[in-house]
C-alpha cells in the first residue's frame, strides 16, 4: 500500500465522505456504512471507497473492533459529534496520522510503508528553493529528482501518479496550495502554533525550530527530513549554512508574521539565532527570538 498511490489506496475526499458518515450516523457495519457513502449507487464512481476504508483502518483512523466501525480514540473525541465542524478538524488530525512515528517506521520501503511515502515526498519538496523548484510537470520533478538522489532506488516520484498524489496530499495537508502548485507550508505551521507556541511570551528562535521539527518532522531539522536530506547529493543540493532557514519555512514564518500571527524578535544580548532566506538565498531577516502575539489578527 502507498499513500501516493491514489487509484488503489483512496483519496482524501472520499476519507472525508466517510468520516462525516461516521460521526453522522454513528457506529455501522462495514458493508453499510460504505453504502450510505454511496456503493451501489448507479452513476457513481465508488470503486475509491472500500480501498480508502482499508487504508485508514490500516493508519488508525478507524476501527471496527466489534464489527461496527468507528472513530479510533483519540481522534473521535477530537472531532466531536458535529459533521460541519469535524471536517474542519479532521486536516490537523490526518497530518498527525500520516506523519506519526507508527506509519514511517519502513522509511524507505516502496510496498506496505504505511505513510512512509508521502512524508518522504514532502521532505524532499519541502527542501528545495521555492522560488526556482518547477512543480508544472512530473517530467521537470523527474530531472530534478534524478539530479540530487545519490541512490536512485531511494527516489521519490518514480512515476507521474506519485506525484500527482504528493501534490494532492500537500495542498490537502496544508504544505502547498494552488492549482498550478506552490511549495508553501503556511497552513501545515499555522495549525500548529499553538503546539508550538502554547504562551505569548518570546522564545529563542532556535527552540521554535526543534519545537517546529518534533511535531513537523519534513520541515528543517525534522526527523524525515534529515533522513532524506542524506541522500541528497552536495552537487546538484545546497545544505543550509547554520543558522539559516529554508526557504520554505521562511516563507511560512514570514507569511504568518504578515498576518500578525506570529512576530520576530531580535534582542541585542541574543546568543544565537535564525536567519529566514528570501529569492536567490539572499538573507531575508534574522531573528533571535520568536512569539505568538496575544492579539492577533490572522487571515486564513
Amino acid at each position: 500500500m502507498s499513500v501516493l498511490n491514489q487509484a488503489s489506496d483512496g483519496q482524501y475526499n472520499v476519507l472525508i465522505t466517510l468520516v462525516r458518515a461516521l460521526i453522522r450516523f454513528g457506529p455501522r457495519e462495514r458493508s453499510e456504512l460504505l453504502a450510505l457513502c454511496g456503493t451501489g449507487i448507479s452513476g457513481f464512481d465508488t470503486t475509491r471507497i472500500n480501498p480508502t476504508y482499508v487504508r485508514w483502518t490500516e493508519l488508525g483512523l478507524i476501527e471496527a473492533p466489534d464489527g461496527l466501525t468507528v472513530i479510533s480514540e483519540p481522534y473521535r473525541s477530537r472531532l466531536g459529534k458535529d459533521a460541519d465542524k469535524a471536517e474542519a478538524l479532521l486536516r490537523p488530525i490526518v497530518r498527525e496520522i500520516l506523519l506519526s512515528d507508527a506509519n514511517n517506521q519502513r522509511f524507505w520501503e516502496s510496498e506496505a510503508n504505511k505513510s512512509a511515502d508521502l512524508s518522504r515526498g514532502l521532505s524532499w519538496l519541502l527542501a528545495q528553493d521555492v522560488y526556482s523548484i518547477d512543480t508544472s510537470s512530473h517530467a521537470k520533478i523527474e530531472d530534478l529528482e534524478k539530479s540530487q538522489v545519490n541512490d536512485q532506488s531511494k527516489r521519490m516520484m518514480q512515476n507521474d501518479t506519485r506525484w500527482i498524489g504528493l501534490r494532492t496530499w500537500a495542498v490537502f495537508l496544508g504544505f502547498g496550495r494552488g492549482e498550478n502548485f506552490v511549495v508553501d507550508p503556511t497552513v501545515a505551521l499555522r495549525d500548529n502554533l499553538l503546539t508550538i507556541l502554547p504562551g505569548n511570551d518570546a522564545i529563542p528562535a532556535q527552540e521554535f525550530l526543534a519545537r517546529t521539527a518534533n511535531v513537523l518532522p519534513v520541515l528543517d531539522q525534522g526527523a524525515y527530513r534529515l533522513k532524506i536530506e542524506e541522500v541528497l547529493k552536495d552537487s546538484a543540493w545546497s545544505p543550509l549554512e547554520d543558522q539559516r532557514v529554508s526557504t520554505s519555512l521562511s516563507r511560512a514564518i514570514q507569511r504568518l508574521v504578515q498576518t500578525r500571527e506570529l512576530a520576530l524578535e531580535q534582542k541585542a544580548d541574543a546568543e544565537s539565532g535564525l536567519q529566514l532566506t528570501g529569492l536567490n538565498g539572499r538573507a531575508w531577516r534574522s531573528f533571535s527570538h520568536i512569539r505568538r502575539p496575544a492579539n492577533k489578527q490572522g487571515a486564513r
